[in-house]
């Protein structure tokens, strides 16, 4: 007959302690803790030699209100007890509400508790006699159960189950475990928590590649829709102008306001169209930009003399300041440059009141050429800067109260990623009631 009446050697446990802490608490993944604890209670800190046989960890599912078998230790008993119960190990779940489950007594009590009979820690989800049965046939004298605690609460309870009498385990056994069920609380909370993030990390890497896969999609479908709508949209676009213009009898005023709407709001719909397929493109990295060295004086001369008109019609002072002896020369593409300009210039216009001043100007240094495009129109608050250029863009304040013609919040955002494909920036300064300057800084070369 085996001595299992012997005491853990003190230095020698220490040491093991020590060895075991480690393992534990510099392991993260939750699994690979759990085995680590009810394996290495008997195999490093040597309880197998002292008739320890069998270690579970079971942990409290607050979600379905039970005690949940988490690991079991890997030997020739535990082995047995597996095979011989009724159901899957990780299914022993036993109710918070079983208070006659020693278990439960524990969790609840919060106090190291025994017994000699598997009934009191199976039964339920066992029967009585299906637990006997069991501890029979694996040969188990004695079981106890200590309470796994957090600084904040019990979370679970460690199951020891031996061959031999309680009346023959030291009083050292027993404050080694309850100092190790100390040490497994901390271990299992820190392996809850990374596997937590570990968890949500892998979700948001599936949302996102799901997103990608959706984004792509979208800009697919913009573009294929764009394209398909832009066809029609011009025909009927002419086709309003011909009867507009070119109509035999004389249009009854009534009628000649009705189509000149229509035609009006068939040029809005159309340079929606193109701003979506802009987006696509840009955002499916597909915009060309055909460089080359030009004066941006000039450009921004045709934007001026283009929208000149515009101006008078609302009695604004126009301005293009710029030394007429000077070049101001810029690498990039000329016709896209221009629909940048347009837009800010256009913005200006519809944001200013009548008798308002917009003025464009510019500055030469040796890296390139900065042009402002000033105006005295609302203003928009600093809070609302940061939107101005982001798709879909809306500001509530007064920036937009002096436009009849809602626009489509995606000029601003065109127009800063074509200055950025440019190697260039643009910004803006602005103060409500006084007016905003958007500047854009190009490179020379």
């Amino acid at each position: 007959m085996l001595d299992y009446i012997q005491k853990p050697h003190q230095k020698q446990t220490v040491e093991a302690i020590w060895r075991l802490e480690k393992l534990i608490l510099d392991t993260l993944d939750f699994n690979d803790v759990v085995q680590s604890i009810v394996d290495g209670i008997l195999h490093e800190l040597g309880f197998l030699k002292l008739g320890y046989r069998i270690v579970v960890l079971a942990l409290v599912n607050d979600e379905k209100k039970v005690l949940e078998r988490i690991a079991i230790s890997q030997t020739k008993e535990a082995v047995k007890a597996v095979e011989a119960s009724p159901m899957p190990f990780q299914s022993i779940d036993i109710p918070l509400r079983a208070n006659k489950n020693l278990c439960i007594k524990v969790l609840k009590d919060h106090k190291f508790s025994y017994t000699e009979f598997w009934p009191d820690i199976l039964c339920p989800p066992f029967t009585p006699e299906k637990a006997k049965a069991i501890q029979e046939k694996v040969g188990i004298k004695t079981s106890f159960v200590c309470p796994v605690r957090t600084k904040q609460k019990t979370i679970g309870v460690m199951i020891f189950s031996l061959v031999k009498e309680f009346s023959e385990i030291s009083e050292d056994e027993k404050e080694l475990i309850l100092n190790f069920t100390d040490i497994v609380g901390l271990a299992v909370q820190n392996a809850k928590l990374y596997s937590t993030v570990e968890e949500a990390s892998h979700r948001l890497k599936k949302a996102n590649h799901r997103l990608k896969e959706l984004d792509v999609l979208k800009d697919e479908f913009v573009s294929i829709a764009s394209h398909e709508l832009r066809t029609p949209m011009t025909a009927i676009k002419s086709y309003l102008w011909m009867a507009i213009n070119k109509s035999p009898q004389k249009l009854s005023p009534q009628l000649k306001k009705y189509l000149d709407i229509s035609y009006q709001s068939t040029e809005r719909l159309i340079h929606l169209v193109n701003d979506m397929l802009t987006v696509s493109r840009i955002e499916r990295n597909k915009i060309e930009i055909k460089k080359e060295q030009f004066d941006i004086s000039e450009t921004l001369q045709l934007v001026y003399e283009e929208l000149k008109i515009s101006a008078q019609e609302k009695n604004i002072e126009f301005t293009l300041l710029k030394d007429k002896d000077k070049k101001y020369m810029v690498l990039g593409d000329k016709e896209k440059l221009r629909e940048v300009f347009q837009n800010l210039v256009g913005n200006a216009l519809k944001f200013t009141p009548n008798k308002g001043k917009i003025t464009i100007a510019f500055k030469k240094d040796k890296d390139g050429v900065q042009i402002a495009v000033s105006d005295t129109g609302s203003g928009i608050r600093k809070e609302d800067q940061s939107k101005l250029f982001k798709k879909f863009s809306k500001i509530d304040y007064s920036y937009t109260k002096h436009s009849s013609q809602p626009g489509t919040g995606l000029g601003l955002y065109i127009s800063k990623q074509i200055i950025s494909l440019h190697h260039g920036s643009i910004t803006v300064q602005s103060e409500v009631e006084k007016g905003s300057t958007f500047t854009v800084n190009l490179p020379q070369k």
